[in-house]
């Protein structure tokens, strides 16, 4: 009885959220973190850009701050105290070596003060500033980076309830990227992201058996490079093996927003060859080629190019390359990838949804 109910809250939230995205962004005060479950569980912030240049192709942070009691995006393994005080940083570009992930204690080796004006992970990874001027210094290892962010008001509301709010924000960047001694300078158009959830660890803060976790067992988020003002955003969502929501957006500097969440579907035509490992053992298939579609407006067709990096929730970071066209215009570009495939643990037959990896 309770599936029913969830998909028939989607399209409540999703009508609220599709609204908001038309109007320009005038909330900087929300853009805090939320430490100690008092009316959220967790806070999640994240940089993405789809198409640096050569070695490095994309360029990812993504912080998640609390674990939010869902299966997919739950690492277990990372917990340092406890799940509510755990943060998980992950820092990534296709080049050699430019990949960095860690699990934090907030209370003990974080500073995130109250306005969200400094977010200090370990002296690693660094946010700081303020809406609309922010800034990403990444130390870790040979793996370095400076971006300055400037945010727009041009927004994009995924989610927007009284218990979730979940926000991408366009901006503007320029800095460099490096590893070892070479650095490369970047400068282009990406994505600021944050969002803040209830979450289950909101309420109790103890580990907790996946079948007592939200069901979430499909995610995958990305966000395509389409010229040097335009983004495509998309993501796919499931909950016990069926959709939950699939949405599309396309977002031009200056421009209006297009959004919609009815006839989108992502389907992953070959997987690699072999299962990934990650940190902690676990294994999960990802994608080779895959096409996104929405109608008659939207097709894309992504090849992945770059290594998987470990870091969003149970799963990876991809770059790729992709062919397209929207509302009849092509286009081909770069994209960014999260995802996250925890079905095809529960599956003993072969993936409905795909064909079978080829091997030669």
């Amino acid at each position: 009885m309770a599936k029913p109910v969830a998909f028939r809250a989607v399209p409540l939230a999703s009508g609220a959220a599709i609204r908001a995205t038309g109007r320009p962004f005038t909330q900087p005060a929300m853009l805090r973190p939320h430490v100690g479950g008092h009316r959220y569980g967790w806070t999640h912030y994240g940089v993405m850009i789809p198409d640096l240049p050569e070695p490095h192709r994309y360029f990812s942070t993504m912080v998640i701050a609390g674990l939010p009691g869902a299966t997919a995006l739950d690492n277990d393994a990372g917990v340092t105290t406890s799940p509510r005080d755990t943060v998980t940083v992950s820092v990534s570009t296709a080049a050699p070596e430019a990949a960095f992930y860690r699990s934090y204690s907030m209370a003990n080796e974080c500073q995130l003060r109250p306005d969200g004006s400094l977010l200090d992970f370990g002296g690693d990874v660094v946010i700081e500033g303020a809406y609309p001027n922010l800034q990403v210094s990444v130390r870790a290892g040979d793996f370095t980076a400076e971006l300055r962010l400037r945010c727009t008001d041009q927004v994009v509301w995924f989610a927007r309830t009284p218990v979730y709010d979940h926000i991408s924000l366009a901006v503007e960047y320029e800095g460099w990227v490096g590893v070892g001694s070479e650095r490369t300078e970047v400068s282009g158009v990406g994505t600021f992201e944050y969002a803040a959830c209830l979450g289950l660890h909101g309420v109790l803060d103890r580990g907790l058996s996946d079948g007592a976790k939200v069901p979430l067992d499909f995610f995958t988020y990305q966000v395509i490079g389409i010229d040097d003002r335009t983004h495509l955003l998309l993501a796919d969502v499931h909950v016990v093996g069926e959709p939950l929501v699939t949405m599309a957006y396309h977002r031009s500097l200056g421009g209006p927003t297009w959004a919609t969440h009815q006839n989108v579907r992502f389907e992953v035509t070959e997987y690699a060859a072999e299962t990934t490992v990650d940190p902690y053992g676990n294994e999960m298939r990802l994608p080779v080629r895959f096409t996104w579609a929405a109608g008659e407006d939207l097709v894309v067709h992504g090849v992945v190019d770059s290594p998987p990096r470990f870091g969003v929730g149970r799963g990876y970071i991809v770059g790729y390359r992709c062919q397209g066209s929207f509302q009849g215009q092509a286009f081909d570009s770069r994209g960014y990838m999260e995802y996250i495939d925890c079905e095809a643990a529960n599956r003993a037959a072969p993936d409905f949804r795909v064909t079978p990896a080829r091997t030669g």
